[in-house]
């Protein structure tokens, strides 16, 4: 074969090579392309997926109106929707508004094990520094333990969502994970950070109704429930009593002589005493409890499962406490008062009957341990037979 062959054939032959390698490679590269693309795919159909599961969510939540409703589908529902440990919603509660409210609920505010007020939003700042997005990373309890509690098991990975409205930090959803890489650092926190821009929302505007509800409900004097709020409480704690099949009492407090000290002092002292009656009945009475003002000088609380030995001693312990607060009037002077206070019980062998009936007769049974307390001398405790 003459030179030239030779060398044209070599052309070929490079030609075809580089033809073969460059076909390979376009074949990897296309392989590439394709395990990308699939993987895409298939990562838009899991998003896609978890779209659909998060407007399930986000509408359910929308349409609550109960602040009772909305924590609970935040914090009992939503760690089995999303197979989490556990869901904590952090509020802040400058003001004990929120407290307040959540006391005032028929479940009480030691029901909602999921919700953890604070004083002011420093430990959120910290965390946030008031940027909409959310903190995801492994599990520290120095820094999560406080805004999530001390679990056990503990979580693997935390998800710190802020909850913003109108520019300004009112909380925050926490979310603690079994695996690390559910909330690893490197994940997407677009789906979080519409489910706290929806949850926000839905929490203010609970609060706000809860709000407005209790306006309604509040004596205005005194900042605790009203007999209205009463009634319809009391309904529901007998329900509550029969269902768990425990003892419900009653505490009737009626202040002394009151008639005396709004002709002596006038009324704006008579208020100001009544205000801290109020306040000295909360001190010695639980978070479950109901607190109302009766009418006049008269208040009325239920302490549920407290048997009537038990609220008795309660009894007293307000009746001692009435007896040795100084109340405070204008320009340093202060009043000495006393109180009379009737006690009667819901045994668990008396559940029978009409919830509202078995109420009236409760108060009632109270209402005249009052008048005997009243009639023996005023000052004491007077227990139904």
């Amino acid at each position: 074969m003459s030179s030239p062959q030779k060398q044209r054939d070599l052309v070929q032959t490079i030609q075809r090579g580089m033809e073969t390698s460059t076909l390979d490679a376009l074949r990897k590269e296309n392989r590439q392309l394709r395990s990308r693309l699939d993987g895409l795919l298939k990562q838009a159909h899991v998003n896609e997926k978890k779209l659909r599961r998060l407007q399930i969510q986000e509408m359910n939540l929308l349409g609550l109106d109960s602040l009772a409703d909305v924590i609970s589908t935040l914090t009992v529902d939503y760690p089995r929707a999303f197979d989490l440990l556990q869901v904590v919603l952090v509020l802040v509660d400058s003001d004990n508004q929120i407290q307040k409210l959540l006391e005032q609920l028929p479940a009480g505010a030691h029901q909602f094990q999921g919700v953890m007020l604070l004083p002011d939003m420093t430990a959120l700042e910290e965390i946030f520094h008031n940027s909409p997005t959310p903190r995801l990373g492994e599990y520290n309890p120095a820094i999560h333990a406080p805004l999530l509690g001390h679990t056990r098991p503990v979580p693997l990975s935390v998800a710190m969502m802020p909850l913003l409205r109108r520019g300004r930090l009112i909380g925050s959803l926490n979310m603690g994970a079994r695996n690390a890489e559910r909330f690893a650092t490197n994940k997407d926190t677009y789906f979080l950070g519409r489910l706290a821009t929806t949850v926000a929302v839905c929490v203010e505007s609970a609060i706000n109704h809860e709000r407005l509800a209790n306006l309604g409900l509040t004596d205005p004097l005194t900042e605790v429930n009203n007999r209205r709020f009463f009634d319809q409480r009391l309904e529901e704690e007998i329900m509550r009593t029969m269902r768990g099949k425990t003892s419900l009492a009653c505490l009737l407090i009626d202040v002394d002589y009151f008639k005396r000290i709004n002709d002596s002092y006038g009324h704006q002292a008579g208020d100001s005493v009544l205000r801290q009656v109020a306040a000295v009945l909360r001190q010695h009475l639980r978070g479950q409890d109901v607190l109302a003002r009766y009418g006049g000088e008269e208040f009325v609380a239920l302490l549920s499962a407290a048997t009537l030995e038990r609220a008795e001693v309660i009894a007293e312990r307000i009746r001692m406490a009435l007896e040795q607060c100084a109340f405070l009037q204008d320009e340093g002077k202060s009043l000495r008062i006393t109180a009379s206070i009737g006690v009667s019980v819901l045994r668990p062998r008396q559940h029978r009957g009409e919830f509202k009936r078995l109420g009236m007769e409760l108060v009632e049974r109270a209402d005249q341990a009052l008048y005997r307390a009243k009639e023996s001398g005023r000052n004491r405790v007077v227990a139904s037979a």
